[in-house]
């Protein structure tokens, strides 16, 4: 599975680096890199995909959280997703499946994570921003792969899935000061697919 990540910055390389300290910014992009495509093999198997991943901070994603999904105030995370999904058994097949895939990699979305909103849930949770914005890059690619939790047991599904990556993540990086846990054991946390 050939799984592309594109990143982009809109908070500035000098913020990014001062809020992942200690780990470097070319680090945290390998490791986002690493995480994405850990989730999307999780969720789909071996299909060629691209992923779109924005660094966004407070205004920006205040703005969009109230465009697209008329909520007030920053959140941690959004996903656009470009597909339809159905979920079975955990993993993610499209809506609209007539076996027949364009050429290349498939473009599933862009996820958006908020750096201020992660630094604010890292140092609650007394973990560092580098592991908060990977979990939360893993969680808004679940998202733009049909994945919720609106319901208990697509909770327990996409719980399973987040998971099963980061122990992945944890074997494959041990240099990493990773922390146990989902975003679901976490009180008062909002995650929202865009539309």
């Amino acid at each position: 599975m050939d799984t592309a990540v594109t990143f982009h910055d809109r908070v500035g390389h000098e913020r990014l680096a001062a809020a992942v300290a200690p780990v470097d910014s070319a680090r945290l992009h390998k490791l986002l890199e690493s995480a994405v495509i850990l989730t999307a093999r999780a969720a789909l198997g071996d299909l060629d995909v691209e992923v779109e991943l924005t660094l966004a901070g407070d205004a920006e994603m205040t703005r969009l959280n109230f465009d697209h999904m008329g909520e007030r105030g920053p959140t941690d995370v959004l996903a656009f997703p470009l597909h339809q999904w159905r979920i079975d058994a955990g993993h993610s097949h499209l809506a609209d499946d007539e076996g027949i895939s364009p050429p290349g990699a498939m473009l599933l979305g862009d996820v958006v994570v908020d750096l201020d909103q992660a630094e604010r849930q890292a140092r609650q949770g007394g973990w560092g921003v580098a592991e908060e914005i990977i979990l939360l890059a893993i969680h808004g690619t679940l998202h733009l792969l049909g994945h919720d939790h609106a319901e208990a047991e697509d909770e327990l599904v996409m719980r399973r899935l987040e998971s099963s990556v980061l122990t992945s993540l944890h074997r494959r990086h041990h240099d990493v000061p990773w922390q146990p846990g989902s975003l679901f054991d976490r009180a008062g946390h909002a995650v929202s697919a865009g539309s």
